[in-house]
């Protein structure tokens, strides 16, 4: 059986994400914490040369997606919206080297 997957939406368990222009998956993991969700991005697509700081791509060591205290999504389809949009800047920052603040 072949899983067909959508671009720009989430599939399955795994929750594999394939980006907007349909070249690059991701795969993350919504782990609930509390009042929020955390999430971890177990793989995606290389950087490109670019600076792999914390800084840069908002990613921890650990894999964990950052966010601004207070500000993490606090729903399923939140997290999902915002790993989406996290994913896509990563696409970006790897082709351009421009980092978001």
């Amino acid at each position: 059986m072949n899983t067909v997957i959508t671009k720009g939406e989430f599939n399955g368990d795994k929750k594999t994400y394939l980006t907007m222009n349909g070249l690059h998956f991701f795969w993350f993991e919504f782990i609930e914490k509390g009042d929020h969700i955390d999430i971890y991005c177990n793989k995606h697509p290389s950087l490109n040369g670019q600076d792999s700081s914390a800084t840069k791509i908002h990613l921890y060591s650990s894999g964990k997606i950052c966010f601004v205290s207070g500000k993490e999504p606090r729903s399923q389809r939140e997290a999902q919206k915002r790993a989406k949009e996290w994913a896509e800047y990563i696409v970006e920052y790897r082709k351009t080297g421009k980092a978001q603040s």
